[in-house]
Order: structure tokens, then C-alpha cells, then sequence
């Protein structure tokens, strides 16, 4: 039990009562990943259900991942409270973009208690049926860049309490953040992305934009042409 007792030393003491669980609530689940459209934006339509397709999928991937490892499993996540899809680079070669996006859901994990404790957490529960993602965060022991590295137990280890702060306040500016920038929806966030690659385009490559193709003419409008004469009664006929 003595690795138990260590585990909720680390977990609780500064988890808990110092940052107050700020990486559980929300949880945010991060994936980056690269985007090809080849032929430009001839359809835009196409392209945001391509790009919805994609997020949805990644959605799927951290869902999935994230259940508990006992028979029966239980998820942790259900729908996210939000969705933030950045794109964080966009490149053109000839009529080829090349695009990288962090997709970012805002979850609240279903075990996380009113207080910020975790009900499944092996403190509690005497065993450890968390996934391993949860085993991993806020290792005592992991230095940064790092799997499970957490700035604040990082510096709560040094007993330095103005880093501390520091690194609390970090967190909840990098959260709030995150959220005030996210949306409710995946349709949102596949349509944010869309405005945004459009915008580029626009400025950087316009030729990838779709070709956009002035109305015809009603019957009884005047012609095109400049002829002063109806539509029906010149090009129109």
C-alpha cells in the first residue's frame, strides 16, 4: 500500500487542494493532426464534411481510449462541454493544401466529484482501474516534455510557492482560454476551421478558392451585354 499512499500524496495534496483538479475540469483531450485537400476548394461542402468527418473520428479515438479497465468497462467522457479545432499551419504546393490542426474537447470526466477528487482514484477504490492516460498524469518523477509531466506537482516538488502560483495560473488562463475560443458542436468547430482556411486562401492563394459564377440574368432583366435590350430578347434566347 505504500505505493498507493504515495500516489494519493501526490494526487491529492496538490491536485486537489492546491490547483483544485484544474486538468480534470475540464479535462481537455488533445489530438494534432494533418488535413490534405488536393484540387483546392472547389467544394466547400465537401470539404467541411470532410473536415467534421475528421473530427469526429478523433473524438471517437479519445472516447474509446478513456474507459475503465474493469468487466464491465465504464466510459469516463460523454459529449464534450466544448470543441476548440485550431489550425495551426497551412501550407499550398500548386493546387495541393497541406493543413495541421489540434483538435481540442473540453470533457468532464464522469468519476470527478463535486470536491475534485477522483472517485475511482486506487486511494479510494484500493485497486487501480483507471485508464493508463490517468495512471500517467501528474507523475512526481517526470520532467518536462515528458508523458504525465505536470508544471504545477513539478514545482509544489521544489516547495517554491510563488512558482506554484505561477504555474496555476498558468493552467487556468490556458483553460479558460481554450474554452472561451471553443464552441458547442462539432458542425461549429468544422465550420470555424473552414472560415479560417477560406481566409487564408483568400490572402495567400486565391486561385484554390472556388471559381465564383455571376448569376444569369432574369428573362425580363437587362442583357449582359450591354446591349440594352431584355435578356429573353438577345443572349437569353
Amino acid at each position: 500500500m505504500a505505493e498507493v499512499a504515495q500516489t494519493k500524496a501526490s494526487f491529492s495534496a496538490v491536485c486537489v487542494e492546491r490547483c483544485g483538479g484544474i486538468c480534470c475540469d475540464p479535462w481537455w483531450g488533445i489530438i494534432s493532426y494533418p488535413v490534405v485537400k488536393e484540387g483546392g476548394l472547389e467544394n466547400i461542402s465537401v470539404f467541411r464534411a470532410d473536415v467534421l468527418k475528421g473530427i469526429r473520428a478523433r473524438l471517437q479515438r479519445i472516447t474509446d481510449a478513456y474507459k475503465t479497465s474493469e468487466a464491465p468497462q465504464r466510459p469516463l467522457f460523454g459529449t464534450p462541454e466544448k470543441y476548440n479545432v485550431i489550425v495551426k499551419d497551412i501550407r499550398a504546393t500548386g493546387e495541393v493544401l497541406t493543413i495541421n490542426l489540434i483538435a481540442m474537447f473540453a470533457f468532464k470526466c464522469r468519476f470527478l466529484s463535486d470536491d475534485k477528487s477522483c472517485s475511482i482514484h486506487p486511494s479510494i477504490t484500493g485497486r487501480d482501474i483507471r485508464p493508463p492516460h490517468c495512471g500517467w498524469l501528474g507523475a512526481p518523477e517526470a520532467r518536462q516534455g515528458e508523458r504525465g509531466y505536470c508544471r504545477i506537482i513539478d514545482d509544489a516538488g521544489s516547495g517554491d510557492e510563488a512558482a506554484i502560483a505561477r504555474a496555476i495560473e498558468a493552467e487556468r488562463k490556458a483553460s479558460a482560454k481554450s474554452l472561451a475560443e471553443g464552441v458547442a458542436s462539432a458542425e461549429e468547430a468544422a465550420q470555424k476551421v473552414v472560415d479560417t482556411i477560406r481566409g487564408w486562401c483568400a490572402t495567400n492563394s486565391p486561385n484554390l478558392l472556388p471559381v465564383e459564377r455571376p448569376a444569369e440574368p432574369g428573362r425580363n432583366d437587362p442583357c449582359w451585354c450591354g446591349s440594352g435590350s431584355k435578356f429573353k430578347r438577345c443572349h437569353g434566347r
